[in-house]
């Protein structure tokens, strides 16, 4: 299944806005990966190098291409496999997101409990502020079993 998301940048590099009430990831601080799951949304807090090369590839000028599968994800040309990230219940609530009929937004946000400078990569159903993000070209993504 082709999915389509539409990318937002800050007008104002580093300004974003707060993610919102989620259900904490038990455990989720001092791990590579920390999900946020909120009502409408599904964040993503990685280490800050790996949150660079994310934003860089997720956010960056260029189309990047993204595949979901049950058990890997592929960004552009590296494939992510059996990882015992895909198997967690954000990982799960992230393909139920991309599985269903409403248009998602891809922007980073950031929450007041996380320390200064934590940047959350968040996949929405609600639009971002548009007072704060200017729309991108949009991010295909496929998302397969």
């Amino acid at each position: 299944m082709k999915k389509t998301i539409r990318r937002h940048t800050a007008f104002i590099p580093r300004w974003c806005q707060a993610f919102g009430d989620h259900i904490p990831d038990p455990g989720g601080e001092g791990r590579a990966v920390e999900w946020l799951i909120g009502a409408d949304s599904v964040g993503i807090i990685v280490l800050p190098d790996v949150r660079r090369l994310l934003a860089h590839e997720l956010l960056s000028v260029k189309q990047p291409e993204l595949e979901f599968r049950e058990r890997s994800v592929r960004l552009n040309k590296r494939t992510y496999g059996e990882m015992n990230v895909l198997g967690h219940p954000g990982y799960a609530a992230l393909r139920e997101l991309l599985l269903g009929d409403d248009q998602l937004h891809l922007f980073m946000t950031y929450h007041l409990i996380h320390p200064s400078g934590t940047r959350i990569i968040t996949i929405s159903r609600k639009a971002p502020l548009a007072l704060l993000y200017k729309e991108m070209d949009p991010l295909p993504v496929i998302v397969g079993e």
